[in-house]
């Protein structure tokens, strides 16, 4: 009652949601390529993709941080904004949903498409009609995964956003609720069990 809490909560749904659904779209466009377009390099990229996933955030966040506060768009600054972390999330959001994808789109036989294919289809009304519904539960985990990960991140969160009503649930709780070496231990119990919340009814949903 006494803190935002409710404000973190809002903008740590608007991040989650926002950042998941453009690393999905952009996971699933390249797993899908990486499955089914035979190119030159496609195996190397794919290797690629997943050792991006792998950086550490330690090294990344100065630089990200850097190119977020200097991205020319509407002519402001997106720093210590919500949409700062939706920019910066799907930095390792994409390839980890990418690296899942295309091994779930391999386990789809080719046949289905071809099949759809020769009846008509084009490659993406095949990847949408045929694939898509068929690598669902694949779709619906790395969007879970995706979820969790930018709910819970607190690096970025931490270093992109400094105002107490842009937070986002784990940088609000811990900031405000830590004061020097007094720990508002019940406030901080509540805050963790409130922040959890979205992320159990997600997975117990799907």
């Amino acid at each position: 009652r006494d803190t935002l809490f409710v404000r973190w909560l809002e903008n740590t749904l608007l991040v989650a949601f926002v950042s998941t659904a453009i690393s999905l779209f952009a996971g699933i466009t390249a797993a899908y390529a990486l499955a089914r377009l035979n190119f030159r390099g496609a195996n190397t990229l794919g290797i690629l993709i997943f050792v991006t996933y792998l950086v550490p955030p330690t090294l990344l966040f100065i630089p990200l941080s850097d190119v977020i506060g200097n991205l020319p768009i509407l002519h402001t600054n997106l720093l210590n904004s919500p949409w700062a972390l939706i920019v910066a999330y799907p930095t390792f959001q994409v390839p980890f949903c990418t690296w899942l994808l295309t091994g779930y789109f391999r386990t789809i036989p080719k046949e289905l498409e071809e099949a759809a294919m020769v009846d008509g289809a084009t490659r993406i009304q095949a990847m949408i009609k045929i694939v898509l519904p068929l690598a669902l539960p694949g779709v619906l985990s790395a969007g879970m995964f995706a979820f969790t990960l930018s709910a819970n991140e607190f690096l970025y969160a931490l270093i992109m956003i400094y105002d107490a009503g842009n937070k986002t649930v784990p940088v609000g709780v811990v900031s405000e609720l830590i004061k020097g070496d007094v720990f508002y231990w019940g406030e901080l119990m509540s805050g963790a069990l409130l922040g959890s919340v979205p992320v159990a009814l997600i997975y117990s949903f799907f």
